[in-house]
């Protein structure tokens, strides 16, 4: 009997680009009962298709149930069908216990059953399995709809600096709804590297259901502050802007893009982020992987579960030009070890170890054709070339004689760590210290990688020589120029576990029937062709085979081995990907020419951009 592999993925909008995974909630499969149109059905717009659901609709369609299964905190779901089902097309709902980021609330929602659509799965055979794939990601109107049932309401945002249209990082949003005699606070929110924040409330913040806390309307009026993480105040609306158009009486899903005029002071030393993920949220403590994608629920987000760390990394952190206690000028370092060694930091400096990086500005005269202003100069960290000090360093100089005029454009300020990875805070930085980059770490300097070299197409990897990561500590420390004083210590952080990996995969592929001598591509194909493979990484994110083709070969396209397909007598499968040995049988394919490519991609992420694979092999033969 034909065993069936069902993948899922849900997601719904909130608005504008705000959306959330479905994650803990109930995919419930049905099989058509006789009186539904299974054609108009399968091919109808889920739009129009979307239904909640009474008792009796589901008490009425109970005895059809196929299966139920859960969502995981991406969405995902696996649905594996076996006895009573046939390929049909079936029913997909949802079943709401809660929703996610649901708040603490007095009395729980009922939970929602609600329909999505009829789908007629595209099977496509392998091995004993037939697989399929599905994805689909609710309209903001109805899936804020259910999340009212609950009384779940959500406030997505970005905040920005004005003129710069920069995000800012780390400072604290907080909305308040305006009431006609004392105004009540929805929540606050954080906001990530990308400048984005999200605020969870129930309706019980704004319905107080007291005499002097009335709503007249069904949503609240909404108006915000934003302060650092220090409670200096950023921005503050005034509480009539709640009553403004599109401030008044939002609905349970509300976007909103706010801007402050500076970028806040810079009053902590601290390593926050490898990129754009948190060293203490994102990265898991045990392993040194990735806990999720970045900017987690929003659009562009990268990276995902269990992704290592290679090439030049951004170490992300706050170092102002004075001491936060004793007010003393500043330097700041990184470091890192082996986790668990317990040996002695080894400094990141030099050029092999630094790679150029963008950390501030300063405020310096230049000449752009206007007459000498005041301008903002970049300051860069990097391994060679640089300005060690002391401070202050010294202004850009004006291009030599005549003419006047513009000077032209104006020269980085480049600072150099010292050989003991130092780099000294120029006391006239923008806003008081540096906020984002603080340095770029080249961790192949430590971790070297590259190609590995292959047992042939077709053979596995020995496991002695199977190439893996590394487990590294990265330690920031920040202190007075003069050293630590009682007044003035070192103040210091660490990722203490971060897997660093630069080995490329191990990636084989041959077509057997072109290995003999005398053979190549131009040698036409009878009867069958033999492609071998190898695959073998510590962190895969995909690999696949493919055959394409303009003709239309009796019994449909064959699949061919990759990620998620059960593997076929004579190949094999494993974390670190596969190998074997595919053979196809071409003897009543059309004449004309194929094409099988190996695509791979790994679980690799410098904190920014993902690894997005190599280019695909190909191998092209022409059927006689």
């Amino acid at each position: 009997m034909a065993r069936y592999i069902f993948r899922g993925n849900l997601c719904g909008t909130l608005c504008g680009d705000c959306k959330e995974f479905l994650s803990g909630v109930k995919v419930r499969l049905y099989r058509l009962r006789p009186e539904q149109d299974t054609t108009r059905l399968a091919v109808a717009d889920p739009k129009s298709t979307l239904d909640v659901l009474d008792a009796d609709h589901i008490s009425a369609k109970q005895a059809s149930l196929l299966g139920e299964f859960d969502t995981d905190a991406a969405g995902n779901f696996t649905a594996e069908l076996d006895a009573g089902y046939d390929g049909g097309a079936f029913e997909i709902d949802v079943y709401c216990g809660t929703v996610p980021h649901m708040p603490p609330r007095p009395r729980p929602g009922e939970p929602v059953q609600f329909s999505i659509t009829t789908l007629q799965p595209q099977w496509r055979e392998r091995g004993d399995a037939l697989l399929a794939a599905w994805s689909y990601c609710l309209p903001p109107r109805f899936w804020c709809y259910i999340r009212a049932r609950f009384d779940a309401w959500v406030i997505c945002g970005r905040v920005t600096v004005c003129n710069s249209g920069t995000p800012a990082e780390g400072v604290r949003v907080f909305a308040i709804d305006r009431d006609w005699l004392q105004d009540d606070p929805l929540g606050s929110g954080l906001t990530d590297a990308s400048g984005h924040f999200r605020i969870d409330y129930s309706g019980a913040d704004f319905r107080k259901g007291t005499f002097i806390n009335v709503e007249l309307f069904g949503g609240p009026d909404v108006y915000f502050r934003v302060e650092t993480v220090g409670g200096d105040v950023l921005l503050a609306e005034v509480p009539n802007e709640g009553r403004a158009p599109g401030r008044e009486n939002i609905g349970p899903c509300f976007c909103v893009e706010l801007c402050i005029d500076q970028p806040p002071v810079v009053r902590h030393a601290w390593f926050t982020r490898v990129g754009d993920f948190n060293i203490y949220s994102d990265i898991d403590a045990g392993t040194g992987l990735t806990v999720s994608a970045q900017p987690f629920g929003f659009p562009g987000a990268h990276g995902g579960p269990g992704f290592g760390f290679w090439s030049s990394m951004k170490l992300v952190g706050d170092c102002p030009i004075t001491h936060p206690s004793g007010g003393q000028p500043m330097r700041y370092r990184f470091t890192t070890r082996p986790t668990g060694s317990g040996g002695t930091p080894t400094p990141i400096t030099g050029p092999g170890m630094v790679d150029a990086v963008k950390v501030g500005t300063r405020p310096v005269p230049w000449n752009f054709g206007a007459g000498v202003s005041t301008y903002p100069q970049d300051v860069y960290v990097a391994g060679l070339g640089g300005y060690v000090g002391p401070m202050p360093a010294p202004l850009p100089p004006p291009p030599p004689g005549p003419p006047p005029g513009s000077w032209g454009p104006m020269p980085p300020l480049i600072l150099q760590p010292d050989p003991l990875g130092w780099v000294t805070m120029p006391p006239d930085a923008t806003n008081q210290g540096f906020s984002g980059p603080l340095i770029r770490f080249n961790s192949a300097s430590i971790v070297p990688g590259g190609t590995p070299p292959g047992p042939g197409a077709g053979n596995p990897v020995p496991p002695a020589d199977q190439k893996n990561g590394v487990d590294y500590q990265i330690i920031f420390e920040a202190e007075p120029v003069s050293g630590p004083s009682p007044s003035g210590p070192t103040l210091s952080n660490s990722l203490d576990h971060i897997h660093i990996n630069n080995w490329l995969e191990v990636a084989q592929f041959n077509l057997e029937q072109f290995s003999t001598p005398g053979t190549g591509s131009c040698t036409p194909i009878t009867d069958a062709v033999d492609i071998q493979y190898t695959m073998d990484h510590e962190l895969v994110r995909g690999w696949s085979l493919s055959l394409s083709t303009s003709a239309v070969i009796p019994g449909g396209t064959p699949v061919l081995p990759g990620l998620g397909i059960p593997p076929a007598p004579g190949q094999f499968v494993s974390p670190r990907g596969g190998n074997g040995l595919v053979h196809l049988d071409t003897s009543t394919w059309p004449k004309c020419s194929y094409a099988v490519a190996f695509s791979r991609q790994l679980k690799l992420t410098d904190g920014e951009i993902d690894d997005s694979g190599r280019d695909p092999f190909v191998a092209i033969f022409c059927k006689d």
